[in-house]
């Protein structure tokens, strides 16, 4: 007869497990300036987005940015980074254009954690490379630079 080992749990304690890990890595590396102003450009998407095509180019975002020039929060973001610098880490999926799910990282983690459920349901005995995947992922998703995204790869990959 045998024991029958059920993999969902097995795969969703991994995810659950990975995902706890990535977190602790990624969050001391992550973008303040460009998670504040995709806050920004979350609670003013609408009026941001003046062609209503539920996409802000970086013309809108510009001349958003302009109009709210006096807002002492705004200054200060900009102070430290470029405003085109910014633009490009919230469009995370690199299309020229920034989508409201885009300025709300947390709306994104269902689809990541989905993926690397995938990942470990598809080759479930190299869970290091759906680590190291969850990782990149989660570092894009909430605007790292490519430095931390390389450090909190590298340590992952050592953990796993």
């Amino acid at each position: 007869m045998g024991i029958q080992i059920d993999n969902t749990n097995l795969q969703n304690g991994v995810i659950n497990n990975l995902y706890s890990k990535v977190q602790g890595y990624t969050s001391q590396f992550l973008n303040t300036d460009t998670r504040e102003f995709a806050s920004y450009l979350k609670n003013n998407y609408d009026s941001i987005d003046k062609n209503a095509d539920n996409a802000l180019s970086s013309e809108e975002v510009s001349s958003a940015v302009k109009k709210d020039s006096r807002s002492e929060e705004l200054k200060k973001l900009l102070n430290n980074t470029s405003l085109e610098k910014m633009f490009a880490n919230i469009d995370t999926d690199d299309n020229g254009s920034i989508s409201y799910s885009e300025t709300d990282p947390n709306g994104n983690l269902s689809g990541i954690l989905k993926s690397a459920y995938n990942d470990i349901q598809a080759n479930s005995q190299n869970w290091r490379n759906t680590a190291v995947n969850l990782t990149q992922n989660l570092c894009k998703n909430y605007y790292a630079s490519s430095a931390m995204t390389s450090l909190a790869t590298g340590a992952v990959s050592a953990l796993v």
